[in-house]
């Protein structure tokens, strides 16, 4: 079993051109959640939703995940406009209360029993949840763990706060511009370095169109190419994506050159629709395609 725990999210999305595609489901999780759902039919999720939640988007979920960890918090489903721009950029704002955002906090104590045998762990929490999460699901068949952080974290102030969290998980994977942020370097395979001498076992950063640069306790770098699609509709949770394709082939095989097109493959799918779900119809035949495709890529770059 593969689970996301995090956050389901409702998305309000404006266009440059004024159109709107609102009450599109969204958040980390749940992108990561389908990333590796591209790779493994179970795949299940801990995270709360509102008592507003709309009843066909979880009958979506239903269809495509586990859902036995999805639970109902007595407040209103947490929403965010997602604001584009002509250059591509993204500004999300949140409708919801902030105060209202502790009551989603998936608890420990509240884990579902059918979730304790685990392969792979998608965690998107803040640094200081970390530690107890770790030590909790190690437990559980010691899963292969990614935490990507949530983004309003990656400050400068919180450097030591992050890198102390680095030997914990099996991987971290931020984008570019967060972990600029973070360590004020501009240089992705000094940050890279920097991750691992601070006793992280493998580092992802992720580069959008760039693609992606792995960093492994080895001290082996791979440049991975994004894989490419006919047309990018919406750039929302590919990261996210990216990051559960990644747990999935790192959790299933050694390889992992082979886990990093996973991961590349997963974030393609994500930028051809509005909203975190594709279809699931011929998907593991698409997805054998840009592996193959990715795995061709990345051995001529490296």
């Amino acid at each position: 079993m593969f689970i996301a725990i995090g956050y389901a999210i409702i998305d309000d999305i404006v266009l440059p051109d004024g159109t709107t595609h609102m009450a599109v489901l969204g958040g980390g999780s749940i992108h990561a959640a389908m990333g590796m759902r591209v790779w493994s039919d179970r795949v299940g999720l801990y995270a709360g939703i509102g008592n507003d939640f709309p009843p066909d988007l979880t009958g979506k979920l239903r269809d495509i995940f586990d859902v036995r960890g999805l639970y109902m918090v007595n407040a209103k489903t947490v929403r965010a406009w997602q604001l584009f721009e002509t250059d591509g950029g993204r500004t999300e704002i949140f409708r919801s209360d902030p105060a209202d955002f502790p009551l989603y906090n998936p608890q420990l104590t509240a884990f579902p029993q059918a979730y304790k045998e685990l392969q792979g762990v998608h965690l998107h929490c803040g640094w200081n949840e970390v530690e107890k999460w770790v030590k909790f699901l190690r437990k559980f068949s010691d899963p292969f763990i990614l935490w990507e952080p949530i983004q309003a974290e990656f400050l400068h102030e919180n450097k030591e706060n992050f890198l102390k969290i680095l030997p914990m998980v099996d991987c971290i994977s931020p984008n570019l511009q967060e972990t600029k942020e973070l360590l004020q370097v501009d240089d992705a395979d000094a940050m890279l370095d920097e991750f691992i001498d601070h006793g992280a076992k493998m580092a992802v950063i992720r580069a959008g169109a760039d693609g992606s640069i792995y960093a492994g306790s080895d001290g082996k770098h791979i440049r991975v190419p994004a894989v490419p699609v006919e047309a990018i509709v919406d750039q929302t949770g590919a990261g996210n994506a990216y990051c559960g394709g990644l747990i999935v082939g790192c959790a299933q095989s050694k390889d992992v050159v082979a886990a990093l097109c996973q991961a590349a493959v997963s974030a393609s799918f994500a930028l051809e629709q509005f909203g975190a779900l594709f279809p699931m119809a011929g998907l593991p035949e698409k997805a054998k395609d840009r592996f193959d495709l990715c795995m061709a890529e990345l051995q001529r770059l490296n």
